[in-house]
């Protein structure tokens, strides 16, 4: 796949505390950040921009409006031959 506007990166989990109270059962339900089953926090991907030239964004912008009309094309292409199957 290409690398488009940004690139992401994976920020590092902090350090857990390693006393023992940190072994007890806690009855709160675990935090949005954290993996079920492990005391890590999970690693968050952090975007990063990425500089690009305007004639390497009207590249991606063509390529996709490219792709956008042959997909458009094919499916018309589909319907129109489904309307006369149909209609036999």
């Amino acid at each position: 796949m290409e690398r488009r506007a940004a690139e992401s990166r994976v920020v590092a989990p902090a350090a857990a505390p390693s006393d023992a109270s940190a072994t007890l059962v806690d009855e709160r339900p675990a935090p949005a950040n954290r993996v079920r089953g492990t005391s890590q926090p999970r690693a968050r991907a952090a975007a990063r921009p990425v500089v690009l030239t305007r004639e390497q964004e009207y590249r991606y912008i063509r390529a996709d409006l490219n792709r956008l009309l042959v997909t458009a094309g094919s499916l018309l292409v589909v319907m129109i031959v489904l309307l006369f199957l149909i209609e036999a």
